[in-house]
C-alpha cells in the first residue's frame, strides 16, 4: 500500500508535466503556423515581409517565438477607421511573440532594437525604448478587440520639431468596429509620465510635462472614405462625438483635471464644453503671455474671473478654481471668457 502511494506521487507530477509539455509544443506549432500563415496573406496583398531564423521557447507557462531581423513594408488599404496612412515602412532586430498557455487569445508582441519608422514615404521617424511591447485580444477571423500598448524610456524623433522622451506611457483601446450611430466605437484610455518635450522649441509651461491621462470614448461608426477629410466628415454626418471623461494634465506649476463632450462644426473644426478643475493658473497664465502664446489682455482678463472664482486653499497649495470650459469657431473660452484662439485644423484630402 505504501508502495503504490509514493508510486502515485511520482507519476502523478511526471503526467503532468508531461501534458504540459505536449501541450506546449502544439501552443507553439499553432503559433509558427499563424505567423506564417499572416505572412503568406500580406505578402499575397502586396507587403515586404522579410525575416531571420525563427526560435520557438517558452515552456513551461507560455508559447513564444523569436523572429530575428524582421522588416515590413507595404500600403495600407483605405477603409473604415483608418487615419490616412497609406504606405509604412519599419523593422526591428529582433521580435518576441508570446501566448501565455492559460490565455491562448491573447498575443504579446515584443520588438527589441526597433528600428526607423516611415510612413507614406516621408522622412524616417527614429524611435528606441527601454521596453516595448504590443498586446492583442484577438477574436476568431475577425480584428483584435482590444489593443494594450506599454513602453519604458520611449524615445521618438518628429521630423523639424525634434526628439520627445516618455518615461512610461500605457495605452488600452477597446474596439467595436460594428457600432452604430451614437454608440461606443472606441473605448481608450492613455497615460504617460513624465514627457520631456523637444529641445530648441520655447514651451509656455516649461520643458517637462509631468503627467498626462486620458479617458474616454469616441462614438459614431468607424468613419468611411478615401482622405481624412472624407472620413471627417463621414464622422461628423453620422453623429460622431469624443466624450473625454478623465483628461489630467500637470505642466510646470499647474495641473488641470476636466471632462469634456467634442464634435466637428460645419468646417470640421472641433467644438466642445467641459468643465475644468484648474490649479495654480496664475503662474501658468503670466508664463503663456510672456511667452506670447496668449496676449497679455487675454491672460490679464482670464485671471480677473478666475481669481473671483478661485478657492485659496489654507495650506499655502496654489490657488484652485473649477470653470466651464467652451470650444467654438476655434476659439477656447474660459467662463464665456476668450482665452487663446487655435490653429485651423487641414485636413488632407488624400
Amino acid at each position: 500500500m505504501r508502495r503504490t502511494r509514493w508510486t502515485a506521487l511520482f507519476v502523478l507530477p511526471v503526467l503532468l508535466l508531461a501534458g504540459d509539455f505536449l501541450y506546449w509544443r502544439f501552443a507553439v506549432e499553432q503559433l509558427r503556423e499563424s505567423f506564417e500563415a499572416w505572412t503568406v496573406r500580406a505578402r499575397a496583398s502586396g507587403w515586404d515581409i522579410r525575416h531571420g531564423a525563427v526560435a520557438s521557447g517558452g515552456w513551461p507557462d507560455a508559447a513564444s517565438l523569436r523572429i530575428e531581423n524582421v522588416s515590413v513594408a507595404g500600403s495600407v488599404p483605405s477603409g473604415r477607421g483608418d487615419l490616412g496612412i497609406r504606405d509604412v515602412e519599419w523593422g526591428s532586430d529582433r521580435l518576441l511573440l508570446r501566448t501565455h498557455l492559460a490565455r491562448p487569445n491573447v498575443l504579446e508582441a515584443t520588438p527589441v532594437g526597433p528600428r526607423e519608422l516611415r510612413i507614406n514615404h516621408g522622412p524616417p521617424i527614429p524611435m528606441s525604448a527601454d521596453h516595448l511591447q504590443l498586446r492583442l485580444t484577438l477574436r476568431l477571423n475577425a480584428a483584435p478587440r482590444e489593443i494594450d500598448v506599454e513602453a519604458v524610456t520611449l524615445a521618438i524623433s518628429i521630423p523639424g520639431l525634434g526628439s520627445i522622451q516618455i518615461g512610461n506611457v500605457s495605452a488600452h483601446v477597446n474596439l467595436k468596429p460594428d457600432a452604430g450611430r451614437d454608440q461606443p466605437a472606441i473605448n481608450f484610455s492613455l497615460s504617460a509620465h513624465p514627457v520631456s518635450l523637444p529641445e530648441g522649441v520655447h514651451w509656455g509651461l516649461g520643458p517637462e510635462i509631468e503627467e498626462v491621462e486620458l479617458v474616454g470614448v469616441m462614438n459614431g461608426p468607424l468613419p468611411s472614405g478615401r482622405g481624412l477629410a472624407a472620413r471627417a466628415t463621414s464622422w461628423r454626418d453620422e453623429g460622431g462625438s469624443l466624450e473625454l471623461h478623465r483628461v489630467v494634465v500637470g505642466w510646470g506649476q499647474t495641473r488641470i483635471e476636466g471632462t469634456a463632450t467634442l464634435a466637428l462644426d460645419e468646417d470640421l473644426q472641433p467644438m466642445g464644453t467641459g468643465t475644468g478643475k484648474i490649479s495654480g493658473y496664475g503662474a501658468a497664465l503670466d508664463a503663456l503671455a510672456a511667452n506670447a502664446v496668449l496676449t497679455r489682455s487675454a491672460a490679464k482678463a482670464a485671471k480677473a474671473v478666475l481669481t473671483l472664482l478661485a478657492n485659496t486653499p489654507a495650506d499655502g497649495k496654489p490657488e484652485e478654481v473649477e470653470v466651464p470650459l467652451t470650444l467654438q469657431f476655434r476659439t477656447l473660452s474660459v467662463q464665456q471668457v476668450p482665452l487663446v484662439r487655435l490653429p485651423e485644423l487641414d485636413w488632407p484630402d488624400r
